[in-house]
């Protein structure tokens, strides 16, 4: 009876129902002290009770749905069924097949029909189909599945409303028969399902589709055990291997029932046709009828943990031994009782015909049910022997062991007749299996599902009847904190507050209010609090925020009024002090202060732009303390403001001051400065430029180019607001005459006309000026190199060049003369006031098109059409405007220059591939940059600026790729054989043991020598060698960058050429050496120079012609005779420089003419002087060129 109710009660409806009662109760008991604020729902009886039906009629829907959704599962279910049964199978193609399958559907449905309205087995009312257990039954042919079934003495409730034959199943002994008992639903399979012998793929298919019904009709458990009959006879006769492809077909059914239908269930071994075993009807002729319903076997041990076991068959020696005591304590009192000889040795020997099946079946089941790592284990839940009914031959396998042992015939064990009589079937089914109906687990999906809605169910009403009290108790402790929490926060105000002075206030400390103002405005109920929802753990009916934040309003209002407008106040009287030459700021500044002091319409939007400006700059980076006092001030301002005095004498200085200024250009600051102009779009290239604008644009003054023209000086900005804003002329001046009070100029109509016109020219001037600046402040960004002159100019030049998208941008704003849109008023800003004047069209335009015209009349004459306003603006940008016109189709200005630009990122772009020569085009400039040059003079600006900006560029980058050119020439053609020709030789290195051959000299140094060549080839271009010493030139404004220390060397060269070659080819100079002196001591000198003497003996000096190098190349000397011993007496040097090292060991004069020297030699203190006289003005005797040259590694 107890698990009866507890089923029932945790059934979906059970919970339900038991959720919907407490709900109900809680509603009842609990619902008055509810509140929603000040409104209590369920204060009345009446409420609670239309609340609790609602409820209950809520119940009863959803256990209706509940009912329908079974009812619905139910149907589809055996629907399922229906047409499985009628399905025809492969083998249904004659007549009597077809005529058969028809009277079973006819038969499938009636049956079916009649389940759906019958009550299976419950107690409380009708069980539908798919809540009984199901068990499905597998195993081979003849295995006596279906007799076990039909001998088992359940009840089939078909069987008296169809008469006995639908007792034996109405879905078709072909695939499967479905039994349908009070107590459960049986499935009895084809043996050819299991053993999938005759016909593989067409079994298997039916097999896994009959799997696949089950899981989708019964999600939850499709089965709820597995009976694997097993004939005796099977395992008695079958050899090994026969068996062993039994067991495995057998193993691989139940692993694709695990498998396919998600659930871990019990499986039941039934030995059938036990009667087949010598000696079981005599063993058990004598029992009656309930003897004859007892359980034959054994059921193994269960507990949850070993549900996970991997040895299932750990205790079947043992349960089998059990089993086996039971029969030899039962086989003696039979063999008592029974008289026949015959029969009583057939009782004998029949525990000993069990026994010998020990083996056979542990073997057979072990192959089932063997563990496995890669396979999950079956739950085998018994083993039981059973008989439906007895027919066939007895065997006996003693006797059969015997003749196969010793080779003698087998004798036949009677006829095996028997009475029909089923043995140990019935409680096996009803006690055993039926009951443990809850031992399978549940898909995992569907069970999660299901234990959590119940889980959530059960939780939820106890929650319910648990939670109201704990909610109260909650909400009433925690408004007690709530209350003392207020009152600290009071106690705590009164003591920042005593710190702070209240009534007469001398500064404009506003951070030093904040924590005090912050107090009050958090004190619980203020509606200025940050959060006015009161907590949810408060509310319940308990609430007393609302009772303290009505006194914390009033407090936190007359704080604000008290310690923060007093300082706002003064504040402004110290900027309207400091600023007083400033009469823009001082209107503005009056304008607030005189709202702070309530003289003067209130706007609350000026006085929180205003403060928020003042404290961005105040406090700027404390962003913390500039919200909190626009929060307090915001809070100010929307409420009633005490009224406060001000400096009348201040305010009306201020008034005189600010009469001076021009109504005009006050009416129009205010036009320019409001919130709603500064709410405009703006003018900004990154909008208009493209995409590539900030990769190839800057502004020289830092600012970025996301930095614009404020919006209302935008067509946008004159159309939909300034010029309306004109028509407001009157309510402005209406509204700054508040603020100036007794000195405002009064207003007439001609004063407003002329007044628009004085507005219209101050912003006009402005307008353009903000254009002018801006495209002033724009240039094309450097160029480093030739790269990026390349990538700049082909952006520059492109589809989408910035330069054409900021121009043609600049010049559609600045035409103003033109209503914008295709719903201009009369085509134009002058037709539409002609037509107002002729009294034509107003009717025609809506409300916005009206106030446009309205403003216009105040500013532009009829039929004055020079006067319309934006002319002024489109005059002084008519040469953009012609710029950038295309007439007919045909290309604008514009549109050349950038065909021009993109000539020059062509020949850029060649340079950068490798296809052109850098030096020539810096020489002499490429065409294409040559073409843009000469147009840049009739450009306006900024696009002559651009272009002249794009020339220096593009050239400069030309020359940096020349000099890389230059460069790269150098050190593959010269460079190598220079260093090692004259690295550390003489005469380039004085202390050099090597000299520098005269042919290597020659081939760098002589006229069109590597140097030479070279530098003519390469550099003579840039270079100008008319002054001295060497200077680049530069080229198209830029120079080509090589170093003056380079250039030097070049220079160096040069003159080492002109000094020692007179011919191309190798070194060769002309000189003459003229004796001067000669020391008394000394009778003759001879000085010989590579095979030329010179001889002196203290007569008439002769002038002896040499030429260098000489015919003897290679030995020089000088020599003093008579000899002496005690002293040098001659000086010899060997090589092609021979003549220059002696001339390093005298000493060498020089004189007042260039090209001669004098040469003195002392050797050993004797001495001999001589005139060296070169045969040019380049003296190589005397030119440092040659010792300081070096050649340059790189350029």
């Amino acid at each position: 009876m107890f698990r009866t109710i507890r089923f029932h009660l945790l059934s979906p409806i059970g919970v339900l129902i038991l959720f919907s009662v407490v709900l109900a109760v809680t509603i009842w008991l609990l619902g008055p002290l509810l509140a929603i604020g000040d409104v209590r729902p369920f204060d009345k009886p009446t409420n609670r009770l239309i609340t609790i039906a609602g409820l209950a009629a809520i119940t009863i829907i959803a256990v209706l749905v509940i009912l329908l959704r079974r009812r619905s599962q139910d149907r589809q279910m055996t629907n399922g069924i229906a047409s499985n049964a009628a399905s025809p199978s492969a083998e249904a193609d004659d007549g009597a097949v077809a005529a058969e399958l028809s009277d079973m559907r006819k038969r499938m449905t009636e049956a079916l029909g009649f389940l759906r309205k019958s009550k299976l087995g419950g107690r409380f009312g009708s069980r539908y189909l798919y809540q009984l257990p199901w068990y499905i039954i597998i195993g081979p042919p003849g295995a006596g599945k279906t007799t076990a079934i039909v001998n088992s003495g359940l009840q089939f409730p078909l069987a008296e409303r169809m008469g006995k034959s639908a007792i034996g199943g109405v879905g078709g002994t072909r695939n499967c028969d479905w039994w349908f008992t009070n107590e459960a639903v049986l499935l009895d399979t084809a043996g050819r399902y299991t053993t999938q012998d005759s016909n593989r793929d067409a079994d298997a298919k039916a097999w896994t589709g009959f799997l696949d019904m089950l899981k989708k009709h019964r999600r939850r458990q499709p089965i709820n055990g597995a009976m694997v009959a097993i004939s005796l006879s099977d395992l008695s006769l079958l050899n090994d291997q026969e068996r062993r492809a039994h067991s495995q077909a057998i193993r691989s059914r139940l692993l694709e029932l695990r498998e396919r239908l998600g659930v871990r269930f019990p499986v039941y071994i039934l030995f059938t046709k036990a009667d087949l075993i010598a000696g079981f009807q005599e063993f058990f002729d004598n029992l009656g009828s309930d003897e004859r319903e007892q359980v034959w076997g054994f059921t193994l041990p269960y507990d949850k943990d070993a549900q996970a076991t991997d040895k299932p068959l750990a205790s079947f020696n043992s349960e089998f031994d059990a089993l086996l005591s039971q029969l030899a304590n039962r086989s003696l009192e039979r063999m008592q009782a029974e008289t026949d000889y015959q029969r009583r040795s057939l009782i004998a020997g029949f525990p000993a015909q069990i026994a010998s099946l020990r083996g056979v079946a542990e073997s057979f089941l072990g192959d089932i049910f063997h563990g496995s790592r890669f396979e999950d284990n079956q739950f085998l839940r018994g083993v039981y022997f059973t008989s439906g009914t007895q027919e066939g031959t007895p065997i006996d396998r003693l006797m059969m062991g015997m003749a196969r042992t010793f080779g003698i015939g087998r004798q036949a064990i009677g006829t095996g007749r028997g009475q029909g009589r089923s043995y140990f079937l019935t409680r096996l089914m009803n006690s055993v299996i039926f009951r443990e109906a809850g031992l399978v687990s549940s898909n995992d999906a569907v069970e999660r599902r299901y234990r959590w809605v119940k889980r959530g169910a059960i939780a939820a009403s106890i929650l319910a009847l648990f939670g109201a009290t704990a909610v109260w108790t909650n909400s009433f402790v925690g408004n007690l904190a709530l209350i003392s929490g207020a009152s600290a926060q009071v106690d705590e105000f009164r003591k920042l507050a005593s710190a702070i002075p209240g009534n007469s206030i001398a500064d404009a400390d506003l951070p030093s209010i904040i924590p005090a103002l912050n107090l009050l405005r958090d004190l619980p109920g203020n509606p200025a609090a940050s959060d006015p929802e009161p907590p949810i753990e408060l509310t319940f009916g308990l609430y007393q925020g609302d009772a303290i934040g009505t006194e914390s309003a009033q407090t936190y209002r007359g704080a604000l009024n008290s310690m923060m407008l007093p300082r706002l106040i003064f504040r402004l009287e110290e900027q309207l002090q400091t600023n007083i030459n400033n009469p823009e700021f001082l209107f503005e500044a009056l304008k607030v202060y005189q709202m702070l002091g309530l003289q003067g319409p209130m706007d609350a939007d000026t006085v929180r732009q205003w403060m928020q400006i003042d404290w961005a700059i105040a406090f700027k980076g404390q962003d913390e303390v500039q919200q909190e006092l626009l929060d307090h001030l915001n809070e100010l301002v929307n409420q009633p403001m005490r009224k406060i005095g001000l400096n009348g004498p201040l305010v009306e200085q201020i008034q005189l001051l600010l009469a001076e200024t021009p109504v005009a250009e006050r009416v129009y600051r205010s036009i320019v400065k409001a919130p709603a102009a500064a709410a405009l779009e703006p003018f900004r290239l990154t909008d208009v430029g493209g995409p590539a604008v900030s990769r190839v644009m800057l502004r020289p003054s830092g600012k970025p180019l996301s930095a614009g023209v404020e919006g209302v000086y935008t067509r946008n900005g004159f159309y939909t607001y300034f010029l309306p804003s004109i028509d407001t002329i009157s309510d402005r001046v209406q509204f700054e005459n508040l603020v100036l009070g007794p000195h405002a100029e009064d207003l007439t109509p001609e004063t407003t006309a002329r007044l628009g016109k004085d507005i219209l020219a101050l912003y006009e001037n402005d307008y353009v000026a903000r254009y002018d600046e801006l495209l002033a402040d724009v240039d094309i960004i450097p160029m480093e190199n030739l790269g990026q002159a390349t990538q700049v100019t082909n952006i520059l030049s492109g589809p989408t060049s910035p330069i054409r998208n900021v121009l043609e941008a600049v010049s559609k704003e600045t035409k103003l003369t033109g209503l914008p849109g295709a719903d201009a008023v009369a085509g134009s800003a002058i037709s539409a006031v002609t037509d107002l004047a002729r009294g034509e069209a107003i009717s025609k335009l809506d409300a916005g098109g009206q106030q446009i015209v309205e403003a216009l009349s105040l500013v532009v004459p009829t039929n004055v059409q020079e006067e319309a306003p934006g002319r002024f603006v489109e005059d002084r940008f008519s040469t953009l405007h012609a710029l950038v016109a295309r007439a007919d189709g045909a290309q604008s200005e514009l549109d050349k220059i950038i065909q021009r630009m993109a000539d020059v990122f062509g020949e850029l772009n060649r340079l950068a591939l490798g296809q052109g020569s850098g030096a020539a085009v810096a020489a002499q400039g490429s065409g294409a940059v040559a073409d843009l040059q000469a147009a840049i003079t009739l450009l306006p600006n900024p696009l002559q600026r651009w272009a002249s900006q794009i020339v220096t560029a593009s050239s400069g980058a030309a020359v940096g790729g020349a000099r890389a050119d230059i460069n790269a020439k150098w050190q593959g053609q010269v460079l190598p054989f220079c260093t090692r020709a004259i690295d550390g030789r003489y005469p380039f290195n004085r202390q050099g043991k090597a000299d520098v051959a005269l042919q290597d000299f020659g081939r760098l140094f002589a006229p069109n020598g590597l140097i030479d060549r070279f530098f003519n080839d390469n550099m003579l271009q840039f270079v100008d060698t008319t002054s001295n010493p060497w200077r680049l030139k530069r080229v198209n404004g830029v120079d080509i960058g090589i170093s003056d220390a380079v250039i030097a060397q070049f220079q160096k060269a040069s003159e080492i050429r002109d000094s020692f070659f007179v011919a191309p080819g190798l070194p060769s100079f002309t000189f003459d050496v003229t004796p001067v002196a000669l020391d008394p001591n000394v009778e003759q000198v001879v000085v010989e120079i590579e095979g030329q003497p010179v001889t002196y003996a203290h007569g008439p000096p002769e002038v002896t012609p040499l030429t260098w190098p000489g015919q003897n190349s290679g030995r020089t000397r000088v020599a003093f005779s008579p000899a002496r011993t005690d002293v040098e007496n001659a000086i010899q040097r060997d090589g092609p420089w021979s003549w220059f090292r002696l001339l390093d060991t005298a000493e060498l004069r020089r004189t007042n003419v260039s090209d001669r020297n004098r040469v003195v030699f002392n050797l050993g203190g004797r001495i001999a002087i001589f005139q060296l006289r070169a045969g040019s003005a380049l003296n190589p005797f005397t030119s440092s060129a040659i010792t300081s040259f070096k050649c340059p590694s790189s350029l």
